[in-house]
């Protein structure tokens, strides 16, 4: 017995912002082909009043409604997410009070890889028994964290939330997480002094940088040697995998590695080209739209794959039940 998904749900920001209309707000020196032949991203979502709480109550709610489960069923709350709306309390802690449940609540900050790492979280906890139900919410607003005047970054990242309802069955046939620390390669510095007067040295601004050429070989180098590892352990191949859902950080990573590991490009479906990169929320925002457009039947086996800061990466194998 391990785990299976019963329910997902998303909670999007109503601003959709294309690539044209990102260079004219930012005046970055940038276009759509530009954008878009190197990343494969023709727009993304943005928050302007919209908080990561409501985000992640809307995906939170519509995952309970899909897995026909009442709040109060759930035993345990956890938040992917690099930064809820406050520091503290905890971005888990102020959706359960939307949902009004009393059960643990806790942030997990795994990067882009957070998904993965709530997955886990949440298969141990169930397999210990000390929970039967568990929630997970990943809700990033990265528009939050971007410096508007570097179009290496602010062209890539998009805002939204994504949930799944958690419970025991069959379906987790393998998961693996992993690191490879790396501080500098993707990097958010923090401000921490505030008005200390014993604190030494400037505070920096907490503005997201990233090494692009490090992070796309850490990337396409993860995808390929991860899926044949998942692949390998089960004694499955490749044709036994019916869908592929990577981390949707670049376009250019996707086709890398589906080049390099001469798969069928039709079972890796994407949704970057509306989105942009959304973190931990890329990978259930993708379960929820195949899953809505009835691309993800009963029996299938679904591979998921991320990587992201840390540097993390993380995979699973599931059977969908």
């Amino acid at each position: 017995m391990t785990i299976k998904i019963i329910g997902t749900g998303v909670g999007q920001p109503k601003r959709a912002v294309s690539n044209d209309e990102l260079a004219a707000i930012t005046g970055l020196e940038t276009s759509d082909e530009w954008i878009r032949t190197r990343t494969g991203i023709e727009t993304r979502r943005i928050c302007t009043d919209e908080t990561l709480t409501e985000l992640s109550t809307t995906a939170a709610r519509q995952a309970l409604d899909n897995a026909k489960l009442a709040a109060d069923q759930m035993d345990y709350l956890v938040a992917a997410t690099i930064g809820g709306d406050k520091r503290t309390p905890a971005l888990a802690c102020m959706v359960a009070e939307q949902l009004n449940i009393e059960c643990p609540a806790v942030d997990l900050n795994g990067g882009c890889v957070g998904f993965m790492y709530a997955l886990d979280h949440a298969e141990a906890l169930i397999a210990a028994g000390r929970a039967k139900n568990v929630l997970i919410v990943c809700a990033e607003k990265m528009s939050a964290h971007l410096n508007f005047t570097d179009r290496s970054t602010c062209v890539l990242f998009g805002d939204g939330a994504a949930a799944v309802v958690v419970t025991a069955g069959k379906g987790l046939e393998y998961i693996r997480l992993g690191s490879v620390p790396d501080s500098h390669a993707i990097s958010m510095p923090n401000r921490m002094n505030g008005n200390n007067p014993l604190a030494v040295g400037d505070e920096t601004e907490p503005i997201l940088t990233m090494d692009g050429q490090k992070v796309f070989k850490f990337a396409v180098k993860t995808i390929q040697e991860e899926l044949t590892r998942a692949i390998d352990a089960l004694k499955l191949t490749p044709d036994d995998i019916d869908l592929y859902l990577l981390h949707q950080a670049n376009g250019r990573i996707i086709d890398s590695a589906i080049q390099h590991l001469g798969l069928n490009p039709d079972k890796f479906p994407r949704i970057i080209q509306k989105y942009g990169n959304m973190s931990s929320v890329s990978i259930p925002t993708l379960l929820h739209e195949m899953l809505q457009q009835g691309e993800i039947k009963t029996g299938q086996r679904l591979l998921m794959c991320a990587f992201g800061a840390g540097l993390t990466y993380g995979t699973c194998v599931i059977s969908w039940e």
